[in-house]
């Protein structure tokens, strides 16, 4: 499975690039405020996934549950990919701070394209239906955390707009939806 073990260094690779020009840019104050943001954290999560699968297949195996934790963390990454492209970008009308500058660029389009790339043609194995719910699972805790923090304690800034005009309800209602798409999707693909 080599070139699934190259695309998982380059997942690797690139996240470890984007957290240190996060760091780099940031003030040291306000760096735990990047934590924040599902793009972040999904990225994060997916690196975790592509080196937990690079290290199995380094020792010669590819065992299922690793699969599917890959599958998890390339469910999670493609949410983040199609909000960008479907919600964020149609809203704000612009790229900057969507595609620009470059760690906005490698963590809503690169990382998530390599993740599906290596996910779909090189490590899908024989997945039954249980695993769609660990699929849609990131974006459910995240939107409870989200849903707490912007709405409930009013401790976070409504990050994506999710709130706007009070319409949580519906962004929550729609985002487990899209979600469970995406994994049954990946799935059955």
């Amino acid at each position: 499975m080599v070139p699934s073990a190259v695309i998982n260094e380059a997942i690797v690779f690139f996240t470890l690039l984007t957290l240190r020009a996060l760091a780099r840019r940031t003030p040291r104050e306000k760096l735990p405020e990047s934590f924040r943001y599902f793009t972040v954290l999904s990225n994060l999560f997916c690196a975790l996934t592509a080196l937990v699968l690079l290290l199995c297949e380094l020792f010669g195996a590819m065992p299922a549950w690793a699969v599917v934790f890959k599958y998890v963390g390339t469910a999670a990454v493609t949410v983040t990919l199609c909000t960008v492209f479907f919600f964020l970008l149609p809203a704000s009308r612009s790229l900057d701070g969507l595609l620009t500058p470059w760690p906005e660029f490698i963590m809503h389009l690169v990382t998530p394209a390599l993740a599906i790339l290596s996910f779909l043609c090189f490590e899908r194995g024989s997945m039954t239906a249980w695993a769609i719910p660990l699929g849609v699972l990131p974006v459910l805790l995240y939107g409870w955390l989200y849903l707490d923090r912007v709405v409930f304690a009013r401790t976070w800034p409504d990050l994506y707009g999710f709130n706007k005009n009070g319409r949580w309800k519906l962004s929550f209602s729609l985002m487990l939806l899209g979600s469970a798409a995406i994994a049954v999707l990946l799935w059955a693909l």
